[in-house]
């Protein structure tokens, strides 16, 4: 059934969105009205009966089975299930039982200790109108007593804070704001008698927030900072207490991340911590009283590791550099003891690197393999941990957890690795962009396809947000790389692969660049015989998703099929009306896209975007449209709208849109994650005209 045909008579109507006018006839889909989502059931019927009624389906679920990880990817979590020492307790997330893969927070007094279970989101105390919880992260008190988490509505982003205490496993009462799953980390006083949280006004200005725990505790007024003194356009604050706990830095993020204010607990006054129009990112972590390490990106686009005393913080002249800048990629700093860990990004493939609190080189971490952590990939952070811990994956082997010995320089490996992929192959690749940048990509298949002919690719690139697309365990396409398939993951400007030109080259008025380098790379494949047109499919989620429904409309002759995960596709009215975390998620979108209210960049961003972009009458190749009934940051709305317009546009391969219930914007549980990668590999191979292995037909 047509959108037309379950609406009757569509009326057009004309919008402006800043210096733009355009004429839309899906604006009713806009809604979360009964008839909409009645609609929209219909549409995830079509797409039930159109990629689960392929004859392999079972197949290659059962397939996905065997190779998708018990937990998820680090390219699929907010935040790390790696083990964590506060005090004298060891804190990690793991399955609340052998048969239940729900994420409940575990303490016990080794690493690899007996254990008990102090938070299991299950209880029916944390669920909301009897909906079941997830526990995606939580904040041990510097001495391991207690411990602040948020529990959220499966699939939901805004969740609720809880205390608990470590020894007893008993709630603490304490009354504290919403919580947005991504980005802002509480922090706590030093004697964990109270943390610092961020919100935002109903205006939305961010608002730095005390919660006392302990009875007796005053509590503080509320710090409200103007659009003048913290731009709406930034994401969410995270709270970093000095050790004395005399001081508060507030660390603007995720995406682009600054210490950008200071408050003296004393006076509760607060005061720019950089000096006036610092360019760039500031980040790092206290190791003394007076002393703040950052990475910062000034001067330094692949960053650099400074000291600032925090008493002259806003004179850069005091500033003492202990790492320059180098090839590598520097994304964040931790103290250890008496040195300090860096994270940096080198060829794609993280490293760590101890070095003095001057700035000697003292030691190179031993990694498992060349591969990837989600401390470079995304957080751009060390969990805050006495001892270093981190996950490490890569294209052929599930995550896995280890422990740093600095003593000798060692790893323990602290968990198995739940799956693995072998008998692949990794290669590299290089294309050129319009403007002649060479676009990196490798190429993961079996060892013994035939690359002297083309076979089907998979592209993955996300390209956007300063955010890293690393090497990750490829269990979730294991059935097509079984098959004979080639994966392809093209790094594309607008990411951080190469320190902050990079990012910049793919963002607000070069957001041109992401899209030439991604059609660079797939038209690199076809030159070299590694695939050919019809025979690509394109997977892009979130960001990538956006970019998805670009390489949809402006190269439609590429590909075999397309997915679109999590998309925003209509750029230019990207958030519904109520939606509850519009603040925050405006401030991502201002990050990367720009203002659709300035008249330039609305015009830039109509220009690119997917919704208002599609052709009539072109043959358009096989979509597949993926949303979360919860995703706040990406709505359904978009993939209505852009089924309907499409749908009308071409009569061929109709489009396919498919909305989870219970389901963020990311899948929540291993169930979720299986089911939502067997349509995506079905829907692939299907189209790509691919049989799984060892399939009788």
């Amino acid at each position: 059934m047509t959108a037309e045909a379950a609406h009757g008579d569509a009326e057009e109507q004309v919008v402006t969105v800043g210096s733009v006018t355009f004429t839309d006839e899906n604006r009713w889909l806009r809604e979360n009205t009964p008839e909409v989502l009645a609609w929209q059931e219909q549409e995830n019927a079509v797409t039930t009966a159109a990629i689960h009624g392929w004859k392999h389906f079972g197949e290659v679920r059962d397939q996905l089975d065997r190779t998708i990880a018990d937990q998820p990817s680090t390219a699929e979590i907010w935040g790390t299930t790696t083990p964590r020492r506060m005090g004298r307790f060891w804190f990690r997330l793991d399955a609340v039982t052998a048969d239940d893969p729900t994420l409940g927070l575990w303490v016990s007094e080794t690493a690899d200790g007996p254990r008990t279970l102090i938070v299991d989101p299950r209880d029916p105390a944390f669920g909301q109108d009897g909906t079941r919880a997830q526990l995606l992260w939580y904040e041990p008190a510097p001495d391991g007593s207690r411990v602040v988490f948020a529990t959220y509505p499966l699939g939901e982003t805004i969740g609720t804070l809880h205390v608990v205490g470590t020894e007893e496993g008993r709630l603490l009462p304490v009354t504290a704001p919403p919580h947005l799953a991504a980005g802002a980390t509480p922090g706590w006083l030093p004697d964990g008698t109270g943390f610092y949280t961020a919100d935002r006004t109903d205006a939305g200005e961010h608002r730095m927030r005390f919660v006392p725990v302990d009875p007796g505790v005053p509590g503080e007024a509320d710090t409200v900072f103007t659009h003048t003194q913290l731009p709406h356009n930034t994401f969410t604050l995270t709270a970093q207490v000095s050790p004395d706990g005399a001081h508060v830095i507030a660390l603007s993020g995720q995406h682009e991340q600054v210490a950008c204010h200071l408050m003296d607990r004393a006076t509760g006054e607060w005061r720019p911590f950089l000096p006036v129009d610092h360019p760039g990112e500031c980040h790092g972590v206290w190791y003394d009283d007076d002393t703040y390490v950052a990475v910062v990106t000034a001067k330094a686009p692949r960053g650099r590791v400074v000291a600032i005393p925090v008493a002259t913080s806003s004179d850069e002249g005091t500033w003492r550099e202990l790492v320059p800048e180098s090839e590598a990629v520097l994304r964040c700093v931790r103290k250890l003891g008496n040195d300090l860990v860096v994270c940096e990004i080198r060829d794609i493939a993280v490293e760590f690197r101890v070095i003095t609190a001057t700035g000697q080189a003292k030691a190179s971490i031993p990694m498992p393999a060349s591969g990837s952590s989600p401390t470079a990939m995304a957080a751009r952070r060390f969990e805050r941990s006495t001892e270093l811990t981190f996950t490490h994956e890569t294209f052929q082997q599930a995550s896995a957890d280890y422990h740093y010995l600095p003593g000798t320089n060692e790893l323990v490996q602290l968990s198995e690795s739940s799956r693995a992929l072998p008998g692949l192959t990794v290669g590299r690749g290089f294309a050129t962009s319009r403007d002649g940048t060479r676009i990196p990509y490798f190429l993961v298949h079996r060892a013994d396809v035939d690359r002297t002919r083309p076979q089907p690719a998979f592209i993955e690139a996300y390209g956007g947000f300063n955010m890293a697309l690393m090497p990750h365990y490829l269990g979730n396409v294991g059935p097509f790389l079984d098959a004979g398939g080639v994966y392809v993951q093209a790094n594309l400007r607008g990411g951080a692969e190469y320190g902050r030109e990079w990012y910049e080259a793919g963002r607000l008025t070069n957001k041109q660049n992401t899209f030439d380098d991604l059609f660079a790379v797939a038209d690199d494949l076809i030159a070299a015989g590694v695939s050919e047109a019809g025979r690509l499919a394109f997977y892009g989620k979130s960001n990538g998703g956006m970019l998805a429904g670009v390489a949809l409309v402006r190269r439609p002759d590429l590909w075999g099929a397309v997915v679109a995960d999590v998309p925003l596709l209509d750029m230019l009215e990207f958030q519904s009306q109520g939606n509850p975390a519009a603040r925050f998620a405006r401030g991502a979108f201002l990050e990367d896209y720009g203002d659709v209210t300035d008249p330039d960049d609305s015009r830039r961003i109509a220009a690119y975007s997917p919704y208002h972009n599609i052709r009539l009458g072109l043959r358009h190749p096989a979509v597949l449209q993926i949303h979360g009934e919860h995703d706040h940051g990406c709505e359904p709305f978009h993939g209505r709208v852009f089924t309907a317009r499409l749908r009308a546009a071409s009569s061929a391969n109709k489009p396919l849109l498919r909305v989870r219930k219970d389901y963020g914007h990311l899948p929540a549980t291993r169930a979720q994650a299986l089911e939502h990668h067997a349509e995506i590999v079905a829907f692939v191979m299907d189209h790509l005209g691919m049989t799984p292995a060892g399939s009788g037909s």
